[in-house]
């Protein structure tokens, strides 16, 4: 059987008197993609912060690659430049261009020549589509390419695992999709992830792995198609169908009216263009006859 590439055993983790994380216990295997959700304050960011001792776990053990990181022989910068992490603030060195951000750990860290950190930085700025950006400054970029300017200083140092924590939640939402665009291209290519994030369309696509996070337990874990579509934990339940009806309702091309018959007389074709088209976006084979039907019944009445 292949063996983990993180292994958490009875992971604790308090702040005062509050226990955040409860006893947690969890695998990650090489090239998987494990994607953490959760609702607000159940212990998801904590989780991924103590994977590589930006928090300090208060009892538990992790093993990575087979290492107890929690030794004190352990050079913690190491594992964390195997380990490497994205941050949904981005931090970047707002005075530095865009290539001294991705070399700087290249050079102070793994102690290569700044020749070879300058190849580096170009193949990974490559990767995620900012090539054209490595003189400017993070000031002069948007959310979106600050986000991928960060993921690909966490790529340059060739990482076994690359953790995101919440890589999408300070961005606007016409910027998301190019940093999903990347982190899918990251999956496919092999790189091993742990993502914690709201993005829920990513977790069903790219996921092998979903957990969900619950008061600092994990309180249900499987395969994406189990989990959204029948999830066996109440909690994951009510969690899941909030946050899709959140989504459903963020939806720009959502009807107006949730039924045909809710629409009144004068809106009727208008109301039902609108199903139509909404129901065709989501492929909905039998909400697009009803809307297109109504539609046709509409326009006859009015002729």
């Amino acid at each position: 059987m292949e063996t983990p590439i993180i292994e958490v055993i009875g992971l604790e983790k308090a702040f005062g008197d509050h226990m955040v994380l409860k006893g947690i216990s969890m695998t990650v295997y090489p090239k998987e993609v494990v994607v953490v959700i959760g609702p607000s304050g159940s212990g998801k960011s904590t989780l991924l912060r103590c994977l590589n001792r930006l928090n300090e776990p208060t009892n538990g053990k992790i093993l990575f690659q087979g290492y107890d990181i929690m030794s004190p022989d352990i050079d913690i910068n190491v594992v964390r430049s195997q380990m490497n992490m994205v941050f949904q603030n981005f931090n970047l060195f707002m005075h530095l261009s865009v290539k001294k951000n991705v070399t700087l750990a290249l050079t102070s860290v793994k102690k290569i020549t700044q020749e070879e950190a300058d190849r580096i930085a170009d193949e990974t700025l490559l990767k995620v589509g900012l090539t054209e950006k490595a003189d400017a400054y993070p000031g002069q970029l948007s959310g979106g390419q600050q986000q991928r300017v960060a993921i690909a200083r966490a790529l340059a140092m060739d990482p076994k695992v690359i953790l995101f924590d919440e890589p999408t939640s300070a961005l606007d939402p016409e910027l998301i999709g190019e940093v999903l665009d990347v982190m899918k291209k990251l999956a496919e290519s092999g790189m091993t992830m742990v993502v914690v994030t709201h993005e829920m369309g990513f977790a069903r696509e790219m996921a092998d792995r979903v957990i969900f996070m619950d008061e600092g337990v994990i309180a249900e874990s499987g395969p994406p198609e189990e989990i959204f579509t029948n999830p066996k934990n109440e909690r994951t339940r009510i969690f899941l169908k909030r946050i899709l009806k959140e989504i459903e309702d963020m939806d720009p091309l959502k009807p107006k009216y949730e039924t045909p018959e809710l629409a009144p007389e004068a809106e009727g074709v208008k109301a039902a263009e609108e199903g139509y088209k909404w129901s065709q976006e989501h492929k909905e084979p039998d909400e697009q006859k009803r809307w297109l039907g109504f539609k046709f019944l509409k326009r006859d009445k009015k002729k």
